[in-house]
């Protein structure tokens, strides 16, 4: 009889060995270690018992049976963190709490270990020599430790099976199933140690934990007790180039379609019973972005981008019982949206180089005058503009200047804006007057230029008094070539138009241009502008060449700088951020 339980002792240790090895070789999940770890306890408790049963010596089988609560004080946290991690609060389970959850197990094998101390806990009596199963003596500890292990254990069981009620009737049976299974060795081990009958001489609660170690082990890498599949079959075409993963309500693979299995480079053996994210942080090679879910080395061009969708599942009762993720891959997708930004962005390089090679980088110092300019293209500038404007020396004692716009937008409205500003540069002169080098731009422009665009500006030639009169006025000569009027601002407060208004270039052989000569006094101010600052709107109201004018007038003790950025913040604050045309504007002030 002797000989038959210890057989069974040693069975039941070899047993629970071999499925703590299978656990450890699978490492499919996190909480594989935990449940690994419990079933190493249970196979040492069984193994120990048998040696106990075994032996006729007292003092050798007292040994044996102190060694076996090696596994008798381990199992209880082991379990309680197995729980934890199966019912998704593995973030409760840090090093803190293992080491709390370590100490009772230490100070229970200290007690034993100490001569003093170990009858506390067991030790088998006088008689125990004469008897084929003694019945082991309990001291006070012994009872300590029972209540320790009992309180984890409830504590455990009933945490996970009050997550597991709560979710839908399919983990329900598994909970019961579950329940009735750790039942069996927990009411073996109580009446062992509250010595009923025939289990006062013998403890099979590691024989029992055979069943629960198996149901767990089988529930935990076969899924077979929480069946989802058929829930989310209806959903998974085993033909979809899509990979689906579906996951029970702890996030744990339970199925996936061959795509998947393809994606991952694992069997299906290998996937499930893990945790999706676990094999996306393992993979090493994996991030989500603002695209999705993006696999591959970032160093290599084979990167895969994947549109993450995922999908609660339901059983018929209405509650969540897992979920569905299905990976879309958008790889080309996504590389032809890099590949139109990588356009859009060279467009927009190129469009803010050629629009900086529209204006000057700073103006000149101009003797006895303040410069001061503005250049905004229209919308988010993206797109290239016609707006240009220049100021440049003709001789020591004259400035050239020129404010203009080509019709349209685009490249090629882009390429007469530089054909007109670099060709009025060549030919302009001190000695000629604006209005003889306009005819003689237009008719370059008319040889160089196939397009139907014309361009409209004002070119003129700028004077500064001497340099020992400072009361002397700035003379400026000027061309209209269809361009809208400049506006002077006086020393009364008065603002003019300046000009004779004249034929825009790149029409006809022979326009009509004339010249028209401005004097401005010390003070005085010159306004040119492109019709960007004018047909600036609000609604169907334009800004306008009179709220122009307001604004001299309300800012002309400004210097020249100050009036260009409140006139254009006035226009913003009209129209918006974004105006509708390109705006150039150049401001001349008589110091």
């Amino acid at each position: 009889m002797l000989t038959l339980l210890a057989s069974l002792m040693a069975g039941a240790g070899l047993v629970l060995a071999a499925l703590a090895a299978y656990v450890a070789w699978r490492r499919g999940t996190r909480m594989g270690w935990s449940l690994a770890v419990m079933l190493v306890a249970v196979a040492w408790w069984g193994t120990a018992y048998a040696v106990e049963l075994s032996v006729s010596e007292i003092p050798v089988k007292s040994m044996w049976g102190d060694l076996k609560y090696a596994g008798v004080v381990t199992l209880a946290p082991a379990w309680l963190v197995f729980v934890l991690q199966y019912t998704g609060r593995g973030q409760l389970i840090t090093r803190r709490l293992v080491a709390l959850l370590a100490v009772p197990p230490v100070a229970a094998m200290v007690v034993l270990a100490v001569p003093a101390t170990h009858d506390l806990v067991r030790f088998y009596p006088d008689t125990a020599g004469t008897e084929e199963l003694p019945i082991v003596g309990t001291g006070p500890a012994f009872w300590v430790i029972f209540g320790y292990n009992n309180l984890l254990l409830v504590a455990a069981t009933a945490l996970f099976l009050a997550s597991m009620v709560r979710l839908a009737r399919t983990y329900r049976r598994m909970a019961m199933v579950l329940l009735a299974s750790a039942l069996l060795p927990w009411a073996a081990n109580i009446l062992h140690n509250l010595e009923v009958g025939w289990f006062a001489r013998i403890d099979l609660t590691p024989f029992a934990f055979i069943v629960t170690g198996g149901l767990l082990v089988w529930g935990l890498f076969e899924e077979r007790l929480v069946d989802l599949a058929p829930l989310a079959r209806s959903a998974v075409v085993e033909s979809m180039a899509d990979a689906v993963f579906v996951l029970d309500a702890f996030g744990r693979i339970v199925d996936v379609n061959p795509a998947a299995v393809a994606l991952a480079d694992r069997s299906r053996v290998e996937l499930v019973g893990r945790r999706l994210l676990d094999l996306v942080e393992l993979s090493g090679i994996a991030e989500v972005g603002p695209s999705g879910l993006v696999l591959g080395d970032p160093a290599s061009d084979d990167r895969r981008t994947f549109d993450v969708s995922q999908q609660p599942l339901m059983d018929v009762s209405g509650r969540t019982a897992g979920e569905l993720v299905v990976l879309r891959e958008v790889t080309d997708r996504v590389r032809d949206q890099q590949h139109l930004q990588d356009v859009l962005d060279d467009r927009s390089r190129v469009a803010a180089t050629l629009q900086a090679s529209m204006v000057p980088a700073r103006l000149p110092a101009v003797l006895g005058c303040e410069l001061a300019s503005r250049y905004v293209p229209a919308g988010d500038g993206g797109e290239i503009g016609g707006d240009f404007l220049d100021v440049f020396a003709l001789d020591e004692e004259t400035w050239g200047f020129v404010l203009g716009d080509v019709s349209g937008k685009g490249a090629e409205a882009a390429a007469v804006s530089a054909a007109t500003r670099y060709t009025l540069r060549a030919l302009a002169a001190a000695d000629a007057s604006p209005a003889v080098t306009l005819r003689e731009v237009n008719t370059a422009l008319l040889a160089q230029t196939e397009s139907e665009r014309h361009c409209t500006l004002v070119h003129g030639h700028l004077r500064p008094p001497p340099a020992g009169d400072p009361g002397a006025s700035v003379h400026i000569t000027l061309s209209l070539a269809g361009h809208h009027w400049p506006l002077r601002l006086t020393t009364s407060g008065a603002v003019d138009e300046v000009g004779t208004l004249g034929t825009a270039l790149a029409l006809f052989d022979d326009p009509e241009l004339h010249d028209a000569e401005v004097e401005l006094a010390p003070g005085e101010v010159l306004v040119m502008f492109t019709d960007g600052l004018l047909e600036a709107r609000r609604g169907r109201d334009e800004f306008g060449a009179e709220r122009v004018a307001d604004m001299l007038r309300t800012h002309r003790d400004l210097s020249a700088e100050e009036l260009a950025g409140a006139v254009l913040e006035a226009v913003r604050a009209f129209h918006g951020d974004e105006l509708g045309d390109d705006l150039a504007m150049l401001v001349v002030k008589r110091l």
